[in-house]
C-alpha cells in the first residue's frame, strides 16, 4: 500500500516538473512590428531605400525599369522628410536618352528637380510643392512606392489582411480607401502586396502591384491615356541611421503656382496630384 502510494506521488511529481518546465522553455511571441517600427521613430534618424519600379504600358514596348536610392527621416510619429533620387532611360524614335529626378521634402514642402512643366524662371531648377497648390505624389508616396509601410495605421492593415502568411512574409490585397481612407485623389482603386519582416518585426522589403489609366501629354500637346502596370520593389535598410535632410538653396527655387505649365489649369479649385509619369519626354 504504502509502494503504491509513493509511486503515484512520484509520477503525480514528474508530471508537474514536466509541465513546468515545458512553460519555462516556451517560445517567446513574435516582436509587434508596429510596436517595433515605433522603436525608430526619432527626429535625427531614419532608413535607407533602394527601389526598382518596373511599369508595362501598352503603347511603350520599350520601358526600362526605374532606380531610386535615398533616405527617409523619422519624426517622432513617423516618417516626415525624404531626399531620394529617381533614374531611368528613355527611347523617343531611334534615341536613347537618361532622365533623373530628385525630391526633396521638408516639413510641408517638397522640392523636384527634373520635372518640367513649362518654361523654368533664368537660374531656377528646383519647383517647390506646397500644400493647397499641388502635391508630389499621394500622401504617403515616397519615390514610385504608393503603401506608407511607415504609417502604424497602414502598416496594422497590410498585417491584417494578409491572406497569405509564410515565416515573415504576408501577402494580400488592400483598396485605395485602405490606404486613404477618404482620400480619392488616387489613380488606381486596389493594390496587391508582398511585405516582408525581419527578425526584430521591421519591414525591409516590400513589393506592391496596381494599374491605372495613365493620362499624359505627347509632343505635339494632345492628351494620351493609357493602361499602366507598374511593379515597386522596395527595399529598407539601415534602421535608426543619421539622417539630416535640407531644402535647396532657395534662389534656385520656384513655386509650382508661379509657372505656366504645359497646358491650361483644370477648372474648379482641386490642387493637382503630379508625380514622375507626369513628364513628357524631351
Amino acid at each position: 500500500m504504502h509502494r503504491r502510494l509513493t509511486t503515484a506521488l512520484l509520477a503525480t511529481g514528474l508530471a508537474a516538473a514536466t509541465l513546468t518546465g515545458g512553460q519555462a522553455h516556451a517560445a517567446p511571441a513574435p516582436p509587434d512590428p508596429v510596436k517595433s517600427l515605433r522603436e525608430y521613430f526619432a527626429e535625427g534618424r531614419g532608413v535607407r531605400v533602394s527601389e526598382t519600379t518596373v511599369s508595362k504600358l501598352p503603347s511603350d514596348k520599350n520601358l526600362e525599369p526605374a532606380r531610386t536610392t535615398g533616405t527617409i527621416g523619422f519624426g517622432r510619429s513617423g516618417a516626415v522628410d525624404y531626399d531620394l533620387a529617381t533614374s531611368w532611360r528613355i527611347t523617343v524614335g531611334d534615341k536613347r536618352s537618361s532622365q533623373e529626378l530628385r525630391a526633396v521634402k521638408v516639413g510641408r514642402h517638397t522640392y523636384v528637380r527634373g520635372f518640367e512643366w513649362g518654361p523654368m524662371p533664368e537660374g531656377k531648377t528646383w519647383i517647390r510643392f506646397s500644400p493647397g497648390v499641388a502635391s508630389w505624389g499621394n500622401t504617403g508616396q515616397r519615390g514610385d512606392q504608393v503603401v506608407d509601410v511607415f504609417n502604424p495605421r497602414i502598416l496594422r492593415t497590410l498585417l491584417a489582411k494578409a491572406t497569405v502568411r509564410e515565416g515573415g512574409e504576408y501577402r494580400g490585397v488592400v483598396t485605395r480607401d485602405d490606404l486613404y481612407e477618404k482620400y480619392d485623389h488616387a489613380w488606381f482603386k486596389k493594390v496587391s502586396y508582398r511585405l516582408f519582416l525581419d527578425r526584430r518585426g521591421l519591414p525591409v522589403r516590400l513589393i506592391t502591384e496596381y494599374s491605372y489609366t495613365s493620362v499624359g501629354v505627347d509632343m505635339d500637346g494632345n492628351t494620351v491615356k493609357d493602361s499602366a502596370h507598374p511593379l515597386i520593389d522596395t527595399r529598407y535598410t539601415g534602421y535608426g541611421a543619421k539622417v539630416k535632410i535640407t531644402p535647396p538653396p532657395a534662389e534656385e527655387v520656384v513655386s509650382f503656382d508661379d509657372l505656366e505649365g504645359p497646358f491650361a489649369q483644370p477648372e474648379g479649385d482641386e490642387p493637382l496630384t503630379l508625380d514622375r509619369n507626369a513628364i513628357t519626354p524631351r
